[in-house]
């Protein structure tokens, strides 16, 4: 989940273990929680629930949105510019079935796609990754420490309650 150590010395290791092995960390810049999203559309399949499905894959869909406008401009306000952003989406059940509408909300705000290699050549994913924290924020966030930037994560939209409430089997 985009943690690299909650120590000096964890990270440090994490960071050499990567190295040593000839890997490189797949810098993510926006994050839509498709992991939570996934876990209640699974429970609303296995319930038959159409209805639901529907307004679930909507809502996902209408979140990814808002997700990579707060991105964009939390990027843009640490570099001053908006750098090419890499999405972390998961291989699941929901992101199979929505992939062309999460694609064309790409196209729709005038992204292009490129390869990561090419995305991870610009300056910004050159900022040493310092950030030593139990969670695992986007690169964003840590850029913005590392740059001293202030930032207000609280300003970035939770998703609905009652998505995550259903994924934990609470269907009130």
């Amino acid at each position: 989940m985009n943690h690299t150590g909650d120590t000096r010395e964890k990270h440090d290791a994490v960071a050499a273990f990567v190295s040593q092995r000839g890997y490189r960390l797949a810098t993510c810049t926006i994050d839509n929680s498709d992991f939570l999203f996934n876990a209640a559309y699974l429970r609303i399949l296995a319930n038959k629930d159409e209805v639901s499905a529907q307004k679930l894959r909507a809502e996902y869909l209408a979140y990814t949105s808002t997700e990579i406008e707060y991105y964009a401009a939390l990027n843009k306000q640490v570099f001053g510019y908006e750098p090419p952003e890499v999405m972390l989406l998961h291989d699941n059940r929901l992101n199979a079935d929505v992939i062309e509408q999460v694609l064309e909300i790409f196209e729709k705000k005038q992204y292009r796609f490129v390869s990561l290699d090419k995305a991870q050549d610009d300056a910004a994913y050159q900022t040493p990754d310092t950030y030593i924290t139990k969670f695992g924020p986007m690169w964003g966030y840590r850029w913005a420490d590392a740059r001293k930037v202030k930032v207000n994560g609280a300003m970035e939209p939770d998703p609905p309650k009652w998505i995550s409430e259903y994924g934990k089997g609470n269907t009130k």
